[in-house]
């Protein structure tokens, strides 16, 4: 599996080792391999909603004719079996109720018709219902990953419409999509078939640990890392590329490579997947990297298991196969996929941010177990190096809105033993 070249900072060294022969080997210096960083910086940037169209009295009767001729007793292709999502349970009244009304909308974002209508006491023109109305906006697409394409924001957004008329102290808001969704059908359908498969061979009368674990391991193993779109190479003229959700872990990026995704992706899918089987997970942004000044915006996923919050990223777990960023032949490429190759010490790599409390991910010190001594004794190779994950918590590093919805997530207090 491919991944992001530096997804590890990993150093070579010939030190004074004592191996179980009793052989000793003089001090050498570090030897780094080449753009030894992990990934970061690869989370989606927040972009806030479009403010409140202003809507004539005209204008509010011909969107309630449209909305009175419209018959929504279709099914829905949305699916998702959760009977908790944690962002909209911590929601305030006002967020919760534009919530509620999204999540109908989005049931059919083909048709015009499917136009969502609440009252509420506060003037929607007012800063603080654009605010509860983005609040709302990315906690549906934190708790819901199969709305990928609101998500990315590029064919698809939400838009809100009032006459600002006050009736008796409430004022009528319309919510709908900004223009129908014209590609939702293919790409639901592509996802959901996707999710099922991925699914199929899972066994989920297992427990809730063995659930997470089989998830976790085979999504790393069929994702590859997706290096463009995280050095911000593909450009799009609306939106996240596709790889930031669910979407392009499970089926394609914008550019239609399968299983091609970054940090936000592999949070999605991971946060789907699990709710599928009944497990509650939700989605952690914030900012990770070597130091809290080097740190970069990133996605990882909180899990519960059995009643403890747990926390886990799945990107920084994919350790895959650096033979594309290595060059065959060379020292650092025989070492490094010894290394790789090596079962127990793959396990270790793959599961080093696997279920673990919040301090420990928040500043994460290894220990001799993420060391590798070479076969021939020569060499040793240090492949996971003191990092940070930082939540967004309201700190000035995130967005207002990303920051309050982040802060109602639960700290994990234990790693799972």
């Amino acid at each position: 599996m491919k991944f992001k070249k530096g997804i590890w900072t990993a150093a070579i060294l010939l030190a004074g080792i004592f191996l179980e022969t009793g052989t000793v080997f003089a001090e050498a210096g570090v030897k780094n391999l080449e753009g030894n960083q992990m990934p970061t910086g690869d989370l989606a940037e927040y972009t806030p909603s479009k403010p409140m169209e202003l809507l004539s009295g005209q204008d509010a009767a011909k969107l309630d004719e449209i909305m009175s001729t419209y018959n929504g007793s279709g099914s829905s292709l949305l699916k998702n079996t959760s009977k908790s999502y944690y962002y909209y349970e911590n929601l305030d009244p006002v967020a919760k109720e534009i919530y509620d009304v999204m999540l109908g909308v989005a049931q059919d974002p083909v048709s015009e018709g499917n136009i969502g209508l609440m009252m509420t006491d506060i003037d929607p023109q007012s800063q603080d219902y654009y605010y509860e109305f983005n609040i709302a906006y990315r906690a549906l697409c934190f708790d819901h990953p199969e709305l990928f394409w609101l998500y990315s924001g590029q064919e698809a957004e939400m838009v809100y419409l009032s006459e600002a008329v006050n009736y008796g102290g409430f004022y009528f808001v319309y919510i709908k999509m900004a223009e129908p969704f014209v590609n939702y059908e293919k790409q639901m359908q592509a996802f959901n078939t996707a999710a099922e498969a991925f699914l199929a061979d899972v066994n989920r009368n297992a427990s809730d640990y063995e659930i997470v674990r089989q998830i976790h391991d085979k999504l790393i193993a069929l994702v590859n890392y997706n290096d463009p779109v995280a050095d911000g190479a593909v450009a799009l003229e609306r939106g996240q590329d596709l790889a930031h959700t669910a979407y392009g872990c499970l089926v394609t990026d914008s550019s239609g490579i399968s299983n091609y995704a970054v940090c936000d992706g592999y949070t999605l899918a991971m946060e789907y997947l699990l709710q599928q089987c009944g497990i509650e997970a939700a989605f952690i942004g914030g900012m990770a990297g070597a130091s809290e000044a080097e740190a970069g915006g990133h996605a990882w996923n909180i899990v519960k298991i059995d009643g403890v919050w747990y926390e886990m990223d799945s990107t920084w777990d994919d350790a895959g196969s650096r033979e594309d960023d290595l060059t065959p032949g060379t020292e650092e490429y025989q070492y490094f996929m010894e290394a790789l190759q090596d079962p127990g010490y793959r396990e270790k790599l793959d599961h080093f941010l696997f279920l673990v409390s919040t301090d420990t991910i928040t500043h994460f010190l290894p220990g001799d177990e993420y060391k590798y001594i070479t076969q021939d004794g020569m060499y040793e190779i240090q492949m996971v190096q003191e990092s940070v994950h930082i939540r967004l918590n309201n700190s000035s590093r995130g967005s207002e809105c990303d920051s309050a919805i982040i802060s109602l997530a639960p700290d994990a207090m234990q790693s799972y033993q």
